[in-house]
């Protein structure tokens, strides 16, 4: 076996392993989404720690009014908005 052969069959393996791991990682995360919820809106504790580590809905999300920028006309969310790089941007930072 030359040093090409044993170079493509490490990196074939290594394909295999990471997609693998992707797949696993995909299914996971569709199973807490489909896992069962309580009345309270959390996952039930039998779905696993996937389930239960899962970040909020975005729905129970608090929303935030947009406001537009005078100086470039973007419209931004006031308490997170960062500068858009000129001079005059009153979202500064």
């Amino acid at each position: 076996m030359s040093l090409s052969k044993i170079l493509l069959l490490a990196l074939v393996i290594g394909v295999v392993w990471f997609g693998w791991r992707w797949v696993n990682r995909i299914q996971a995360v569709g199973r807490a989404r489909s896992a069962p919820r309580r009345q309270d809106g959390r996952r039930d504790a039998a779905a696993g720690p996937a389930a239960r580590d899962a970040r909020p809905h975005p729905a129970a999300m608090e929303a935030e009014d947009m406001e537009k920028c005078p100086e470039c006309g973007a419209y931004v969310a006031p308490r997170s908005a960062v500068s858009c790089g000129r001079p005059s941007c009153p979202y500064g930072r």
